[in-house]
């Protein structure tokens, strides 16, 4: 499974935080949603935030002696997919040292940099307890920023995997040979990518 694994580094967070209540079972719990922007990722941070290892030379080329983004006129990506089981720590700002536990990070945006650097926006869901941030206490805070999660992966259909041999196809006659990932259950990883393009292939093979 994908880990983001992002080191103390600044962050600010945004102009509002909502809150809420949720259920957590039968037990009523607060809720808050902090947009955070400003977080800078390197290369290999890029790679780890949107689970596929070419990501770096994706976003970026060689201009002269630096790296620039490769498409200048591309607006800032949100990625679909989002990370939880995250611990998150903010300090700083005049906010105290806070670490909220099993949150969720969403609503991930991407803007590549001159230089190679990415900047990285997106809102964390946690769930504060007694002492820690208000609402009002987080609003347009300048803080640091420490965040480890892993990759939140979508419930795979409870069906056996289609055959790979060349008489099988994911539609209108396109061979799944050299198409389909290979199975799930061997060592290699999976790109987000990989996943797609599999349970495509699944939902070909029901539709026969």
């Amino acid at each position: 499974m994908q880990k983001l694994n992002l080191t103390k580094r600044p962050a600010k967070i945004g102009k509002s935080v909502n809150t809420r209540t949720e259920m957590h079972g039968k037990d009523e719990v607060p809720g808050q949603d902090i947009p955070v922007h400003g977080i800078v990722l390197n290369a290999e941070e890029l790679c780890a935030v949107t689970d596929e290892d070419t990501a770096a030379t994706g976003f970026f080329k060689m201009d002269g002696d630096q790296y620039v983004p490769r498409i200048l006129a591309l607006n800032p990506g949100t990625l679909s997919h989002k990370f939880s089981n995250a611990t998150v720590k903010l300090s700083g700002g005049g906010l105290p040292a806070t670490t909220y536990k099993n949150a969720k990070v969403k609503s991930i945006v991407l803007e590549p940099q001159t230089g190679g650097m990415t900047l990285m926006s997106c809102t964390l869901q946690v769930n504060p307890e007694n002492g820690d941030p208000s609402a009002q206490q987080l609003i347009n805070a300048k803080c640091s920023i420490t965040l480890k999660a892993e990759l939140e992966l979508e419930a795979d259909d409870d069906q056996p995997d289609l055959p790979l041999d060349h008489q099988q196809s994911a539609g209108d006659g396109v061979p799944l040979d050299g198409l389909v990932p290979p199975d799930p259950d061997d060592d290699q990883p999976m790109s987000g990518i990989g996943r797609q393009v599999q349970r495509a292939a699944r939902k070909a093979g029901k539709k026969k």
